[in-house]
């Protein structure tokens, strides 16, 4: 069976989206004739699926404004007539034009509705930009998978017609780091994601200084990119403010974060919202504990295995949590919870899912 997919956002700098499809990708390509369509294919994951003889096909120049995305998927378009597959996969949520002339089935990932649920983070512009694409898209789709329960239920209140198309909650893979480097508690908190309000940073900006102010002893380690002027003036006022105390650590790369969980006391995660909340995953598998938002996806994608602060509290409410020292960890619930997300549990249910829907009448 032949399976085409879209393989921009893992093409030359790997997204979350992207790592979500790789990682798939590399547990059926043994069950389909596979071809990627991408800009370019300069990415380590990409190298790697070259020396297993996986077939790429290049647009040829980096596509990231808008205008260059209809462009890209005329090419798109081109390449599935021309191929022919059985399955097209498009795991980053919108198709922009009608891909006439294809005959097989279209599969599309939903990740999140931020752009509806939380507009403040992307503009008006945009917001009217996905909800009509969505709608565009949801007609020329015949299944979409959503990473989570949340996600499948916010995408059917928000755009009614999806509930028309089958879909399908299919979880994202967290494989194992395997790392194998020492553990230990060097006395600070961690938060390691993008720099923004989304996310929560300001919250944990204003609770470390509150922390602080009541008499806590650790330290505070953030990394990730910043993404918002107003986060990094706050966040440059907390470094002048407590030089010794706090570290920015800006973009990691995987060994740098693997260290960082490996020697972090406590891992934090204070989200506004989240579409799946991976990193809990991340630092569950070094065995810390985790404090984050009582937010519903982390309740289904974690349960009663880590601890929760009230983000209705905000700042005051996250650093009386903070100030705890009896955050707990169980072992067993980890490794329970951890286990929902390897490949091996996931990888066989999108195989199922694909050869159901590719061997349809169309």
């Amino acid at each position: 069976m032949k399976l085409v997919i879209d393989a921009r956002t893992f093409g030359t700098r790997p997204s979350g989206i992207g790592i979500y499809a790789y990682n798939f990708l590399c547990g059926i390509l043994s069950d389909f004739e596979v071809t990627l369509l991408t800009d370019l294919s300069t990415s380590s994951e990409m190298e790697s699926l070259k020396k297993k003889g996986v077939t790429i096909v290049e647009y040829g120049k980096e596509v990231y404004r808008s205008a260059g995305v209809f462009s890209y998927f005329r090419f798109v378009r081109k390449e599935l007539c021309r191929i022919q597959p059985e399955i097209f996969w498009e795991p980053n949520i919108l198709i922009p034009i009608p891909l006439s002339g294809f005959k097989g089935k279209t599969v599309i990932t939903i990740h999140d509705m931020f752009p509806v649920t939380m507009p403040q983070y992307f503009g008006k512009k945009y917001n009217l930009y996905f909800r009509y694409m969505l709608k565009e898209t949801l007609k020329r789709t015949d299944l979409i998978l959503y990473n989570s329960c949340e996600t499948k239920k916010e995408t059917e209140e928000f755009f009614p017609t999806a509930r028309n198309v089958r879909g399908e909650v299919l979880y994202i893979i967290v494989p194992r780091t395997g790392y194998e480097g020492p553990i230990s508690n060097d006395g600070y908190f961690l938060y390691v994601g993008n720099v923004e309000k989304r996310k929560g940073v300001d919250i944990l900006i204003d609770a470390f200084d509150k922390y602080v102010q009541k008499g806590g002893k650790k330290n505070l380690i953030i990394a990730g990119k910043k993404r918002e002027d107003d986060v990094d003036e706050m966040l440059s006022k907390l470094l002048s403010k407590h030089p010794d105390r706090v570290t920015y650590k800006g973009y990691v790369t995987d060994e740098e974060k693997q260290s960082l969980y490996a020697h972090a006391d406590t891992v934090l995660f204070q989200s506004r919202a989240e579409g799946f909340g991976i990193c809990a995953l991340e630092a569950m598998d070094f065995g810390k504990p985790v404090l984050a938002s009582d937010l519903s996806i982390f309740s289904e994608i974690v349960g009663d295995a880590i601890s929760y602060f009230p983000l209705s509290g905000g700042a005051d409410a996250l650093s009386e949590a903070m100030l705890s020292e009896n955050i707990p960890v169980d072992q067993e619930k980890y490794e329970k919870t951890m286990n929902r997300y390897l490949p091996e549990t996931l990888v066989p249910q999108l195989i199922r899912v694909f050869h159901e829907i590719g061997t349809e009448k169309i």
